[in-house]
């Protein structure tokens, strides 16, 4: 009993604080509403830190952090941008500050249905696009100097529809 029992806790704790969202995972995330998004992601132990609707002209963003700061295995921020009910107008933006995880998603996207179809590195960042039937993803890699001399790289995810052309509101 005493050993079921601690088998038990343990099992909760590790299914209630792992975060296990892989890179498939937030590539579908366009495909959903914005309130389906916003399930998904609390789950996920994120939090939305500014959400923004235009009734006018029916677009809306979501921004969701990462609760947990010491977590370095999954995106630091998501953003979800939404059009209407248009799904084909989702889009999806996420940043990821740890090289490894960065690689992770980077080997999950190229093992996937995703082929490159341009690369370029302009001064100190390189862009690379990638597409599959109905989707484009542009990967972006951005080396940053500080005053110390000291060096960071940011890397980020932009996902959309193969056919998305932003809605002229004005």
């Amino acid at each position: 009993m005493k050993y079921s029992l601690t088998t038990i806790l343990l099992l909760f704790f590790f299914f209630s604080f792992s975060q296990d969202l892989n890179f498939d995972d937030i590539v579908k995330l366009k495909t959903k509403n914005p309130k389906e998004v916003k399930e998904l992601l609390i789950e996920n132990d994120f939090k939305i830190t500014q959400e923004h609707y235009s009734k006018e002209m029916k677009f809306g963003d979501i921004l969701f952090l990462s609760k947990n700061k010491i977590d370095d295995e999954i995106p630091t921020s998501i953003s979800f941008y939404y059009e209407g009910d248009d799904l084909a107008k989702n889009r999806i933006s996420f940043d990821i500050f740890n090289q490894q995880i960065f690689g992770k998603y980077l080997s999950q996207l190229k093992k996937s249905d995703f082929k490159i179809v341009s690369s370029k590195t302009e001064k100190n960042i390189t862009l690379e696009h990638y597409k599959n039937e109905t989707t484009t993803i542009e990967v972006k890699i951005r080396f940053d100097e500080n005053h110390f001399g000291k060096q960071r790289t940011f890397y980020s995810f932009y996902i959309t529809d193969n056919n998305y052309t932003q809605t002229k509101y004005y």
